[in-house]
């Protein structure tokens, strides 16, 4: 691998979505503080703003990054640098989990500080959601990455949007989360754990498939 150029493309995109991540930082901080206001109604407007930056976060990311230099032909000009397929391939993963983890992280430790202070039963679903979401980011990454198509990304994005409905329903009426959610203190069954590992399963999986099915592509054009 030529990590010079790998630290290079990272670098690049870093700077290019320097503003993207100041934007849902404070969208973030936004609805955190929503969140934090302790009426239901202000915790109903954090909790879906929360969710739409992390959406809209994810979903720029990949179409910005991955498949805007298909768009805007500057791919062949990136595939020209004395890269290989794999160094490519490593710096889009590199860069794009990385910009997402940043403004992720910070929300979810937010998030999950906020319910610890007094509704500590809610930890395991908003556990459980920021980490599906995170899944439905990467598995969004590698469509884009694989295809390059701007059909195939927004369709797959439109997809688990509407598979984060259905999983919310699920979630909140799992026994193990419908029984404790209104107390003050987390509770982690069988049930619950199991779901989380196999959502931090999906994400790998995703991101491995991403990097396979990529490094073995030889035509850019």
């Amino acid at each position: 691998m030529n990590t010079f150029m790998i630290k290079r493309l990272v670098l690049k995109d870093w700077y290019f979505q320097r503003w993207p991540i100041a934007a849902a930082l404070a969208g973030g901080a936004l609805s955190l503080a929503c969140i934090a206001a302790g009426t239901n109604g202000s915790f109903y407007a954090g909790t879906v703003l929360l969710i739409t930056v992390m959406i809209t976060a994810g979903v720029s990311l990949a179409v910005t990054t991955v498949v805007g230099e298909r768009t805007e032909h500057t791919l062949p000009f990136v595939m020209s640098l004395p890269i290989s397929p794999i160094d490519y391939t490593a710096a889009k993963l590199v860069a794009n989990v990385s910009i997402f983890l940043l403004p992720w992280t910070a929300l979810t430790l937010g998030t999950l500080t906020l319910l610890a202070m007094g509704a500590g039963g809610m930890i395991p679903l908003a556990t459980l959601t920021l980490v599906e979401m995170f899944a439905s980011y990467c598995v969004i990454l590698m469509v884009a990455i694989v295809t390059e198509s701007m059909g195939w990304t927004i369709s797959v994005m439109a997809a688990l949007n509407l598979f984060l409905q259905a999983f919310l329903y699920y979630v909140t009426r799992m026994p193990g989360v419908a029984r404790t959610m209104r107390g003050e203190v987390a509770v982690w069954d069988r049930g619950t754990v199991t779901l989380l590992i196999v959502e931090i399963a999906v994400s790998f999986a995703s991101l491995g498939l991403a990097f396979v099915l990529q490094s073995r592509k030889r035509d850019f054009l």
